[in-house]
């Protein structure tokens, strides 16, 4: 008679996030200053915010992330490779909304505009180059697409 063996099936612990991650603007920030400043204390500090509810926000990151975003050490905290993509893609987030808001300040002052031009193959070739050349060069703020009829 043959025994046999079982083993218990062992479950490798699932990390999938239970809520999704939503992080707001502030969140964002905050994460930016902690990670140049390599401190909460000096991060929230930056973000012009207390110590306790920057940590707080923090915490509530990971928390809806499921996974650690710092490494907390006795002298600062150090980033996780979690920590090091939200980084990255939180400093390409607040590149974007720096040029957002140069780009609609421009909008707000007058000093931008869009054109969009419709014109036949004869016209586009023959006639617009100059003239659209001497007005972009007496209005370099104003954008212009230049669009084909076909008829």
């Amino acid at each position: 008679m043959r025994k046999l063996l079982s083993f218990p099936q062992v479950q490798p612990k699932a990390r999938r996030m239970k809520v999704s991650p939503r992080f707001d603007l502030v969140d964002l920030r905050l994460f930016l200053h902690v990670a140049e400043a390599a401190s909460i204390t000096g991060g929230a500090a930056r973000a012009g915010m207390a110590l306790a509810s920057g940590s707080e926000r923090i915490r509530a990151m990971e928390t809806a992330l499921g996974a650690p975003l710092l490494d907390r050490q006795r002298r600062g905290v150090a980033l996780t490779p979690a920590g090091s993509a939200l980084a990255r893609h939180a400093g390409i987030v607040a590149q974007q909304l720096e040029r957002m808001r140069g780009e609609l300040i421009e909008y707000a002052s007058g000093l931008r505009g869009h054109v969009r031009l419709l014109s036949n193959t004869a016209a586009t070739t023959e006639f617009l180059p100059a003239a659209l050349g001497a007005f972009l060069s007496a209005h370099p703020t104003i954008d212009v697409d230049l669009g084909r009829v076909v008829s």
